[in-house]
């Protein structure tokens, strides 16, 4: 078949502890059970080779220690045995009206609206990254430093993430993580630059994604360690309260004040 599937295997897979074939073949008188190292399956595909979905099929096989003994597609718009057990499930299921008008039905009502919401889903869900810049100590003892650009909870997967010192591309101690997933239909990746900072130099993580009107630019200085960075925000946040603190303190004394009635003395 063609070049995009929708595979939809093993819907329902279960190892059978205890094995009936009579229930579940109706392939003999004999019913076993407590046996072990049994496998039945039971998979469903939909395929088709273009957008247009004209050419849909749908398939199921039923499976029994890694052989198929039975297979049904709309091609064929029959079951087809493939072992004797198959074959004597074939002839009962093909004179089954309401079983093969149902499974016909199937190429509409299962295949091409799943595959309908799955294009739809795929084409037109964009989610932008979150970026971030950080710095850590490097994999190797050439540089002094390495920072490194997080990139996560984007959709699709296609991304583009680029280093730019003072504005020109850097591609020297270059490295980045494989694409990884989120488990939520969004990814990550982290891309590594190992450096020694230079007085004047700027760098610049840039990330592009087609959710975006334009790439994404997050900016590291290197004059200063991000820990003292951190050390001076907190620091100035500690003045900054303090400061608040002491005019409200100056605020309230003065209101208490002008509320004062002085009582002249005798």
């Amino acid at each position: 078949m063609g070049t995009s599937s929708l595979q939809i295997s093993s819907l329902y897979t279960q190892c059978l502890q205890g094995l009936i074939l009579l229930s579940l073949m109706m392939c003999s008188s004999k019913t076993s059970i407590g046996v072990e190292g049994y496998l039945y399956q039971m998979m469903s595909d939909c395929e088709h080779s273009d957008s247009s979905m004209t050419d849909m099929v749908y398939s199921w096989s039923y499976v029994f220690n890694k052989q198929e003994y039975i297979h049904y597609d709309t091609k064929i718009k029959k079951f087809v045995g493939k072992t004797a057990c198959g074959v004597k499930n074939a002839e009962v299921w093909n004179k089954d009206k309401d079983r093969m008008a149902g499974l016909l039905s199937y190429v509409d009502q299962y295949c091409k609206h799943n595959m309908g919401l799955y294009l739809s889903f795929a084409t037109d869900r964009k989610i932008p990254p979150a970026v971030r810049v950080r710095s850590m100590k490097p994999f190797s003892s050439q540089h002094q430093t390495m920072l490194v650009c997080n990139a996560f909870g984007f959709y699709p997967r296609e991304i583009k993430v680029t280093w730019l010192r003072n504005g020109v591309k850097v591609t020297a101690d270059v490295s980045s993580s494989e694409l990884l997933h989120d488990g939520d239909w969004t990814y990550q990746i982290h891309s590594y630059l190992e450096l020694t900072p230079q007085s004047g130099d700027s760098y610049t993580c840039r990330v592009e994604h087609s959710s975006l009107t334009e790439a994404i630019e997050k900016k590291w200085d290197p004059a200063m360690p991000e820990s003292e960075r951190n050390k001076v925000i907190i620091g100035t946040s500690g003045i900054v309260l303090g400061l608040v603190i002491a005019a409200a303190g100056l605020i309230y004394y003065k209101k208490k004040a002008t509320g004062r009635i002085l009582v002249p003395s005798d």
